[in-house]
């Protein structure tokens, strides 16, 4: 099979190619959307499009709406359209747990299920969503459209690695407050997301879907598993728990102890078996790279 990315270079798009490529399956290309020569491009050889480019939501920097309306709203939509006149089979759309709006909450966390709403509060859901709504209306029995909502993504060389916070605070601190162990964050582990695609691929499904690695992951899981990769001494407080309990509206407790994340019903449909890679053996490649986890197992015999 032959697989098409457009948007190079980006952290998805390379590890996607690395990942369907070594199953020795597919061939994969990768092509450059940054300027309009991309309209020149044959996509005929290819069986499925998948879709990466786009801007992201960037809090310290102001993006007009018509910047983000025009790359992740209209420049799907014209790719898609030039692969189903391409008579390519599928076309796979990497938009975002931002079209659901939803903040993190405490005490439990805040849970998006199929009952929840479509309220994008920045430009990056709304421009997502819209594209989503533009490309829905392209589907058909011809051409099978899949949409892709993933929550955090994280792996080694991920840009605005989310874990590395986590890190950092780990290695700082010598208590774990105990607190807030039922308020999870979605998360989703880079090489669970490229077995979620293959599937998807191979199969040619077409719908909307939200793959998530279990439940989703409390900040007193990641701590501990990070302080525990260490082999670093911490002690485990409820007294502290509590103190954080009574500042539970501060902006800044809801930041690092709150969570947003995907029913389990979401995340399994329709699949169940795509997250491989458990949390510590995520968390080690992330935080280590691959090839520094190789060399350990080297020198310890393993």
């Amino acid at each position: 099979m032959k697989v098409l990315i457009t948007g190079k270079d980006s952290f998805i798009g390379r590890n996607l190619k690395e990942g369907l490529e070594n199953t020795g399956e597919f061939t994969v290309d990768e092509l450059d959307m940054e300027n309009e020569q991309w309209q020149n491009y044959d996509f005929a050889p290819y069986d499925t499009v998948i879709h990466v480019a786009a801007i992201v939501h960037k809090k310290k920097k102001k993006i007009p709406w018509e910047t983000y309306y025009q790359v992740n709203t209209i420049l799907p939509y014209k790719v898609a359209k030039k692969a189903r006149k391409s008579r390519v089979k599928q076309f796979i759309f990497f938009s975002s747990m931002a079209v659901y709006g939803q903040g993190k909450k405490l005490p439990f966390g805040n849970i998006i299920d199929e009952k929840t709403g479509l309220k994008p509060k920045n430009y990056y859901g709304k421009s997502k969503l819209e594209a989503e709504y533009r490309l829905q209306q392209l589907n058909s029995e011809d051409f099978k459209v899949s949409i892709v909502r993933p929550p955090n993504i994280y792996g080694y060389g991920c840009p605005g690695n989310y874990i590395s916070s986590f890190v950092k605070l780990a290695k700082l601190t010598p208590v774990i407050p105990v607190v807030y162990t039922d308020s999870k964050q979605g998360f989703l582990y880079i090489e669970n997301l490229c077995n979620f695609i293959y599937q998807i691929v191979t199969e040619k499904r077409s719908g909307i879907f939200h793959p998530q690695d279990g439940e989703g992951i409390s900040t007193f899981t990641f701590l501990s598993e990070i302080a525990g990769m260490s082999n670093k001494k911490v002690c485990y407080s409820h007294v502290l728990g509590k103190v954080i309990n009574y500042l539970s509206k501060i902006p800044i407790v809801i930041k690092v102890f709150g969570g947003v994340s995907y029913s389990s019903s979401l995340a399994n449909y329709p699949y169940n078996n795509y997250s491989k890679v458990d949390l510590r053996e995520a968390l080690k490649k992330t935080i280590m790279g691959p090839g520094d986890i190789i060399k350990n197992k080297k020198n310890s015999g393993d």
